[in-house]
């Protein structure tokens, strides 16, 4: 859904695109610096390994991640360096709730979902096309860090939820468009984000942390970037 979401606004977008806008290409793409802001709606889950002991799992009969809806907003600071190269740096606060649901042996379904407060700190290589009239196509590749703001690792008395560490890291890959206006860029761009820390911190107590292993976060986000 949120894939078919990204190209209906692109095509949108480039459909309503100002044909008087061609200069624009070739002031705005002079600059060496761009600042703008970044504002997006994502949709996350898990990638979850499964505890290998048998006894700790035995009354779980299957679980699975779920996603969860959320939304960023950032500034973006854009150096080109090159004609066809940027690189981008964009912090952002970002909202995120994720889902695990569980089946017990006696069928019964149970959701728990784990809200979290990034501070994201994404850098970006951008790589983008020779301009065809008023836009041009790119596509995007980085590492990103994140802190938990809602982490609840260190909670003494949320002995009923699947605790998260404060800190993971991401790489991200993503393809976008610039369209450019008068006195400003819009971009549409669609990104994917695969986490590579584990962030479970087990709770020993609790049977539905027990039959976690490892914690992957995964993202899919939809991104309006304007920026000049």
């Amino acid at each position: 859904m949120l894939v078919r979401l990204a190209v209906l606004i692109m095509c949108c977008c480039t459909a309503t695109t100002p044909c008087k806008a061609q200069f624009n290409v070739h002031e705005l793409g002079k600059k060496d610096v761009y600042f703008g802001i970044a504002m997006a709606l994502n949709i996350g889950d898990f990638k979850i390994y499964h505890t290998k002991k048998q006894p700790v799992n035995d009354s779980i009969r299957y679980f699975r991640p779920r996603f969860g809806p959320g939304f960023n907003l950032g500034i973006i600071c854009n150096y080109q360096f090159h004609r066809y190269f940027d690189l981008r740096f964009i912090p952002a606060l970002s909202f995120s709730d994720r889902v695990i649901e569980y089946e017990d042996i006696d069928y019964n379904k149970l959701r728990k979902t784990i809200s979290s407060i990034y501070l994201d700190f994404p850098l970006q290589l951008r790589f983008k096309s020779e301009p065809i009239r008023d836009f041009r196509i790119y596509v995007i590749g980085g590492l990103r860090y994140d802190f938990d703001l809602a982490s609840n690792v260190k909670s003494r008395k949320a002995d009923d939820i699947i605790k998260l560490n404060r800190h993971d890291a991401a790489a991200e890959y993503g393809i976008g468009v610039m369209i450019y206006f008068p006195y400003f860029i819009m971009s549409p761009e669609f990104k994917v984000s695969h986490g590579f820390v584990n962030i479970h911190a087990p709770t020993p107590g609790l049977i539905h942390s027990r039959v976690i292993e490892r914690l992957y976060s995964r993202t899919f986000t939809l991104t309006i970037n304007l920026e000049g």
